[in-house]
């Protein structure tokens, strides 16, 4: 069914950078949200994207106004009647999820494509709330959605071709990158980037109990320093937001196990009521410090990234996603300027490889993954055809 008319579940702040997206591609939107003032904030939302955007001479004021104009509210999922894809994008509660799912597949047309925004959630079970789960897709826009190009369009176990292939298609007309990611929990990106997150933190309480902003800083100094990210961990969870840092890497832990485990440092910054930038303090109070790169911070700055690889070549071993489009995803959604393969590649993936075979004799989590074995032992790099 094409896509002339979108509909959005859920009018809160990704919602409505998701319609915002798909209305500047010039395809109508309909937003429904059951509560009215919520959906009033969504839509006034849709409209100060564009004039911001009139503001910094990015948009014509007459293209903002067309933009919210192709834009309709309604807190009704009867108004999803004429959508050809409806994208829920409710908060990341599996029985609210269920819940709504099993009103959209009433609501919707026969033949329209339902998608999930979740970041994590197993769209198999999503599925499986309506009549029709080969219709059912994940579609994991980033924050903000508006601007962020990278969409992971989830592939479930009763997704079609068809529906991959239409979900694709719909992301490439918002003029996204696409990438295809089979169903697991949290992903590609998040499942990555929190592992390394989850590496760094947790060798850091082996360090010490207890950590100054300026040690911190210097780790940050050293990830910048001497890797692709373009911000250091400590700083990047406090502008992720401790409390969101910390339920997703609860729930990776509990589908994975111990490596996923951070020694317990975020959670306890969250109980402290140290939760960010949003809250004005987490792991820093205001900007970080200058920091001189010493060795104690290269140290937790390479955890920061063995985790990262590590992680990416289990999802390349388990066939979560292509090879290529792991770099392609850690670059477009974390804004690092190689992915964690491409990482490996320019150190060399056998330095690298007999490098975490080090660190595995004591850290056992760090065993070296069959897909970094297999290239160390043929002199091979990620980027050559295996």
């Amino acid at each position: 069914m094409a896509a002339d008319r979108v509909g959005v579940l859920g009018a809160g702040l990704m919602g409505s950078e998701i319609a915002q997206a798909v209305s500047a591609a010039g395809i109508a939107v309909t937003v429904v949200d059951v509560d009215p003032a919520a959906l009033e904030r969504g839509m006034a939302h849709i409209g100060e994207i564009g004039r911001r955007r009139v503001a910094r001479g990015r948009l014509a004021p007459d293209e903002a106004d067309a933009i919210a104009a192709r834009v309709t509210g309604a807190i009704d999922v009867r108004a999803f009647a004429d959508c050809g894809t409806i994208i829920e994008a409710v908060p990341e509660i599996m029985d609210l999820k269920r819940t709504v799912w099993r009103a959209i597949d009433e609501a919707a047309p026969p033949g329209a494509l339902l998608a999930s925004n979740t970041s994590g959630l197993s769209i198999t079970e999503l599925g499986r709330e309506t009549g029709a789960p080969d219709r059912a897709v994940g579609l994991h826009f980033f924050n903000p959605a508006s601007v962020m190009r990278l969409v992971e369009v989830i592939r479930g176990a009763d997704t079609s071709d068809d529906t991959l292939a239409e979900a694709t298609t719909l992301v490439e007309r918002l003029g996204k990158v696409a990438v295809e990611v089979r169903e697991c929990p949290g992903f590609l990106v998040n499942r990555v980037l929190v592992r390394a997150f989850a590496e760094a933190f947790r060798h850091a309480c082996e360090i010490a109990p207890t950590w100054t902003a300026e040690r911190m800083a210097a780790v940050d100094a050293a990830a910048v320093d001497e890797g692709p990210a373009p911000m250091g961990p400590f700083t990047l969870a406090d502008l992720v937001g401790l409390d969101t840092l910390g339920h997703i890497r609860r729930d990776l832990h509990a589908a994975y196990g111990d490596r996923f485990s951070d020694g317990g440092m975020v959670d306890r910054m969250v109980a402290s009521g140290r939760l960010g930038q949003k809250s004005g303090a987490g792991f820093y109070e205001g900007p970080s410090p200058a920091a001189a790169v010493g060795n104690e911070g290269r140290e937790v700055a390479e955890r920061y990234y063995m985790g990262a690889l590590h992680e990416a070549c289990l999802c390349l071993d388990d066939g979560i996603a292509a090879l290529a489009d792991i770099d392609l995803a850690m670059r477009l959604g974390c804004g690092w300027a190689q992915g964690p393969l491409e990482w490996a590649d320019a150190h060399g993936p056998a330095d690298v490889a007999a490098r975490m075979e080090t660190l595995a004799a004591a850290t056992p989590r760090l065993a070296v993954p069959p897909a970094l074995a297999d290239r160390a032992a043929r002199g091979a790099r990620f980027s050559e055809v295996s």
